[in-house]
């Protein structure tokens, strides 16, 4: 009989924690970001954004952050391009 694989102390934290990222896109006129750490850089034409283990990049037209709480951005106008790196990757060439 197989066994069924138990969580492990730090993926249940992980989840408990909510220190995963989620992006909501809404066409391509607005994105949510949840559970961010810092925003990095903000024009009308890019957005950067930290979050645990990635740093979001959002290019277009017209961008503005118009709604932020404690963890959460939200980037409106015309978003042409997401990219999503990895900030372990980024540190360990640095």
């Amino acid at each position: 009989m197989r066994s069924i694989p138990l969580l492990s102390f730090f993926g249940l934290t992980r989840e408990l924690a909510a220190l995963s990222s989620y992006i909501r896109i809404r066409d391509n006129s607005s994105a949510v970001i949840e559970n961010c750490r810092s925003i990095k850089e903000c024009t009308d034409v890019c957005v950067r954004v930290d979050t645990a283990e990635l740093e979001i990049e959002l290019w277009g037209n017209d961008l503005a952050l118009t709604a932020f709480s404690e963890n959460s951005v939200e980037v409106t106008g015309q978003i042409d391009q997401i990219s999503l790196s990895s900030v372990r990757l980024k540190e360990r060439r640095a």
